[in-house]
Formats: structure tokens, C-alpha cells, sequence
């Protein structure tokens, strides 16, 4: 549909992005389908979202196994071992749990009127250099490194530092130096910064005083897992939102009749986020798993020892046709599934929201400046962005 289609205690259907930027259907024996990881090695994919879920879900399928040795054998790109992201079973609960109270949906409401301000303050500098500007670098790269350094702790004027660092991580173009320098400089930064918040009489309440709290306390965390910790939460919160920010803004403006909806009637904001998460997210594929013994997916036999991967992207897309019970559940993978789904999710949504707002009230009515075909979108990058979003009013 071209035009939203409102129904009494459903979702809106929003008009979609332009035909080139959907990918077509797969057809059904396609929903899981064999592929090569970058080193030649065979592994699975995953495309539709009743079998991702099942996948996600299932403990016979390990990340830490997939982010080991093995793992690297098929040249699959994963954080450390150390991660949180890379571990299974009671080693990543008890890291999950450690967080967790930061990312409630409650405490992360509290954030709601400090991410306003920031992008209030954002979109006025952007006004005032128009008629002409840029949402990527005015609005979708700085906000979410003041958020996410905010609710850790880390000082307003280290910012900057961690934005260019944190960058070079998800840049596969890299020379592989660069980003080991870079990973080697955060981790004596943390250390650095972990150390004086513990010399600290009076602690804030951000994530690592909160961590240094749990580990003096009953010394369930070391100082090099709380290093670990705190930059894989770095990490994850910063370049994913950057660019769904910047995805999200494109569909909000590739339809001029979607922001006219919305500039009428707000309420409907959070429902047309989550329709933007589902169609274009900026986290495509899952990182991988691997069978700890053989599992039968839709008829195929996933052998011990063979990685599976899912297609969020591919995933999303397979519940195109909602049935009407399910209308009020917004469905997709874009922050994963089961025990790893994404923690900051529900900062990460704030975020676009608080934009979307901005750019309908802060702005004059705006339009893409170029030509969507035209374009930059970032290339040989961990995550799916734009380098830049032009706008005109």
C-alpha cells in the first residue's frame, strides 16, 4: 500500500520503501538454504521467522562454540570469547543479570526526557545551518554515544574518543592492526576508568558503578570481565543505533505520506518504529551458532559442528502477511531472539522515537535532498547504515 490504512485496535499498514530497496520473497524451500562463510567452509542460513525463532531458542546451538576456535576456522567475524555476546548456559545468565536492572523498560522510561533534550539541542543546530542538512552526522552519529556513554558513566568530554574508536571495530575494510590498536586502546581506557569510579567515595548511578558495586561486593565479576563487560555493551549500543536511526529517518521521508500521518497524529510513532525496525534494520544477519549434534530444521539435518546463521533481514520480511490476531504484536528479529536478544532494545527504541518526534516538530516539513537511488550507503561495514541522510526544507 501507498498510504496508511488505519483500523480500529490495529496497526497501521505503512506505506513501504520503493521496490529496489525490498528484497523479494524467497520462495519456501529457500527458508533454509546452504551458504560459504568468507574462508570457503559451508554453514546454514536461516530466512524465515518461525524457524529463526525455533534456532535462537534452541540450547543446541552455541555461540560460544561458534565465536571458539572452530568458529574461526570458517572465518566467521565475532566479538571475543570473552564476550558477553559469545557465551552460553549459566556463564551468560549470570553476566546478563549483572545488566539487566539497567535496561528495564521502567528505568530506561527515565531516560525518555534526557535523549529529548539531546535531540531537541541536535535538530536545532541542524535548523540552523539549513535550508539544507544532514541527519546522519546532525543527528543519527552523536546521539547515540551521548546515550549510551550517559547510562554508563563515561565522561561528556571522552565521547568523541569512543565514537572514532568503536567505529574502526565494525569497519571490515580496515587494515587488521588498526582495529587491534584500537581494541587495545579502549581496553587501557576502561581499566583507567574502572579504576578511578572505584577510588571514588561517592558513586553515581550509572552501569559501571553499578558493576564495581557487584564486585565488591560479593565478587562475582573480575575487573577483567567487568572490562569485557562494559565494551561489549559499548560496542553494541552505539554503531547498531547509529544506523538505524539514520534507516529509520529514510523511511519516515521516502514516504512523504508517512510523515504526514504521523505529523497528525503522534500516538502512532512507536508503531511506525517498529514497522521500521521490521523492514529495514541495520543488524541484517545474526552471528553465527553451531550445533553441538545434529538437528533436523524443516526437513534438513544440521550436522555436530556445522554454523547456522539467521537471515534477520530475509526473517522480517517472511511475516509480510500478518494474520489479524497478530496485528498488535509487533513482530521481527532486529534485536534477536530468546536468551541473547538484544538488552538495549528498548534504549535503542527511545532513541528513534525521540527522533522521529524531532524531525516532525523541531523542523520545517523536510524532504530527501537527493535522490534515493543516489544515495551513500556505508560498504564493507559490520552493520547496514547511510554515511549520510540530506535533507532540504
Amino acid at each position: 500500500m501507498d498510504k496508511t490504512v488505519e483500523r480500529s485496535g490495529f496497526c497501521p499498514s505503512w506505506g513501504p520503501l520503493p521496490d529496489f530497496l525490498n528484497p523479494p520473497p524467497l520462495p519456501g524451500d529457500l527458508k533454509v538454504k546452504r551458504a560459504k562463510a568468507p574462508s570457503g567452509v559451508g554453514m546454514w542460513v536461516v530466512s524465515d521467522y518461525h524457524l529463526a525463532r525455533r534456532i535462537l531458542s534452541d540450547k543446541r546451538f552455541s555461540r560460544s562454540l561458534a565465536a571458539g576456535p572452530e568458529g574461526a576456522k570458517m572465518g566467521i567475524t565475532d566479538p571475543s570469547p570473552e564476550s558477553i555476546i559469545s557465551m552460553d548456559g549459566q556463564e551468560h545468565a549470570k553476566l546478563r543479570r549483572l545488566v539487566a536492572g539497567t535496561f528495564t523498560q521502567s528505568r530506561i522510561a527515565e531516560l525518555q526526557p534526557f535523549v529529548e533534550t539531546l535531540v531537541a539541542e541536535m535538530l536545532d543546530d541542524v535548523a540552523s545551518q539549513g535550508p539544507q542538512g544532514d541527519l546522519v552526522s546532525g543527528l543519527a552519529a552523536p546521539l547515540p554515544i551521548h546515550v549510551i556513554c550517559h547510562v554508563m558513566g563515561i565522561p561528556l568530554e571522552d565521547r568523541q574518543y569512543f565514537a572514532g574508536h568503536v567505529a574502526v571495530l565494525f569497519d571490515l575494510t580496515d587494515a587488521p592492526g588498526d582495529g587491534k590498536d584500537r581494541t587495545l586502546s579502549l581496553i587501557r581506557y576502561m581499566t583507567s576508568l574502572i579504576a578511578r569510579k572505584r577510588r571514588e567515595k561517592k558513586r553515581g548511578t550509572d552501569l559501571i558503578s553499578a558493576l564495581i558495586e557487584a564486585c565488591d561486593s560479593d565478587g562475582k565479576l573480575t575487573n577483567r570481565a567487568m572490562v569485557t563487560l562494559c565494551l561489549a555493551i559499548l560496542t553494541a549500543g552505539y554503531e547498531t543505533t547509529v544506523d538505524q536511526i539514520s534507516l529509520t529517518m529514510l523511511n519516515l521521508l521516502s514516504r512523504p505520506e508517512n510523515a504526514d500521518a504521523l505529523r497528525n497524529n503522534p500516538s502512532l510513532i512507536p508503531q511506525f518504529t517498529e514497522d521500521a525496525l521490521r523492514t529495514n534494520p541495520s543488524v541484517t544477519t545474526t552471528f553465527a551458532r553451531m550445533a553441538t549434534e545434529p538437528v533436523e530444521v524443516a526437513g534438513l539435518t544440521i550436522g555436530a559442528g556445522e554454523a547456522v546463521i539467521v537471515d534477520v533481514l530475509g526473517a522480517n520480511y517472511s511475516l509480510a502477511e500478518l494474520e489479524s490476531h497478530d496485528s498488535l504484536r509487533p513482530m521481527h528479529l532486529t534485536f534477536g531472539y530468546g536468551v541473547h536478544r538484544c538488552l538495549g532494545a528498548h534504549l535503542a527504541k527511545i532513541q528513534l522515537i525521540a527522533a522521529i518526534r524531532g524531525v516532525l516538530t523541531r523542523l520545517p516539513p523536510v524532504s530527501l535532498a537527493e535522490d534515493i537511488r543516489a544515495l551513500e550507503w556505508k560498504t564493507g561495514h559490520a552493520t547496514r547504515g547511510l554515511n549520510r541522510l540530506l535533507v532540504s526544507w
